[in-house]
């Protein structure tokens, strides 16, 4: 498979696209803006979710900070918290999101600890 031509690739206009979705450009997208092809490939893939209809946008911003709670992902915690609150969302909604990712990654880690635990003791 031949690679597509890096310079058909609008980077301006993905840029402007993300702008326009988070209100400013985060720190993944500029760096990925160095290789055009993959900046468009992990451009595209966002943009599916995001047009998805299944779930509404804020709950899409619940999500990404749950997960990026419980994956310890600050950065990206940060930016979706700025969305979520331009969605609407109130402190007692993004804490519960927060508290909700990180019960998760704890319950992660102590369901493999006492699974370890388990067989230990026998």
């Amino acid at each position: 498979m031949k690679p597509d031509n890096k310079e058909d690739i609008d980077v301006e206009s993905i840029m402007q696209s993300i702008e326009d979705y988070f209100g400013f450009i985060p720190k993944i997208f500029q760096v990925l803006a160095m290789n055009p092809l993959v900046l468009e490939a992990y451009y595209n893939k966002f943009k599916v979710l995001m047009n998805d209809c299944s779930l509404n946008p804020l709950t899409k911003e619940y999500i990404s900070i749950g997960a990026a709670s419980a994956l310890g992902a600050e950065h990206c915690l940060l930016t979706h918290l700025k969305v979520a609150r331009e969605l609407g969302a109130t402190d007692k909604e993004l804490h519960l999101a927060i508290i909700l990712g990180s019960l998760i990654a704890e319950t992660d880690a102590l369901a493999k600890s006492l699974r370890v635990f388990e067989d230990f003791k026998h």
